[in-house]
């Protein structure tokens, strides 16, 4: 929980390793801003800012609009059975956890196509400073509002229409947000 301080020795014992990769990974965390390490007092879990979740979701809502529009126009035959698939299966998914597995799905799906490999290895890495851990419990309305928007982006894509797919990217992202956001200043009130 935000405040918390995380024991290096107990951590590195629950997880049955030494405590070297345990700084190592708490190195990672306060790079990413998710903890705080203070000297001689230890590491102490941050509280999520609901702000930064705002940007950060905008600003990817941006950036997967415009890749779904690229990705509308440059469908092949493969991403539009690959994402057929990801439809499918997506429709089916009844846990947050499986519905955010296979939107990750998608979203590689369309930068294999709309973006160059080199932003698309960049992304990848920028995607996982963003994300917030276990959304579903946090905010299931974000997790359905994802799961109906990213089905109409798909279908959208796969009918070459890049304009409409990249405006309800935007939508479905800001969607989320919202639940997202409300349910985050919900928990901190």
């Amino acid at each position: 929980a935000p405040g918390d301080r995380i024991n290096q020795e107990e951590t590195a014992a629950l997880l049955g390793v030494s405590r070297v990769p345990v700084r190592e990974a708490l190195a990672i965390l306060e790079n990413e801003g998710r903890i705080e390490i203070e000297l001689h007092r230890g590491a102490f879990v941050l509280p999520i800012d609901p702000e930064s979740v705002r940007e950060n979701t905008e600003i990817f809502g941006l950036i997967y609009a415009y890749i779904a529009r690229r990705a509308a126009e440059r469908l092949t035959a493969d991403l539009d059975a690959t994402l057929a698939a990801i439809s499918s299966q997506l429709k089916s998914a009844t846990s947050g956890d499986d519905v955010w597995r296979i939107v990750g799905d998608y979203v590689d799906a369309i930068m294999e196509v709309g973006v160059s490999k080199r932003m698309n290895r960049t992304l990848r890495r920028m995607r996982v400073l963003v994300e917030v851990s276990d959304v579903n419990a946090i905010s299931p309305d974000a997790v359905d509002a994802t799961k109906t928007g990213v089905l109409e982006v798909i279908s959208l894509i796969r009918a070459r229409d890049g304009k409409r797919a990249a405006k309800k990217q935007i939508d479905t992202q800001r969607v989320a947000a919202e639940h997202l956001m409300a349910a985050l200043e919900s928990r901190q009130a």
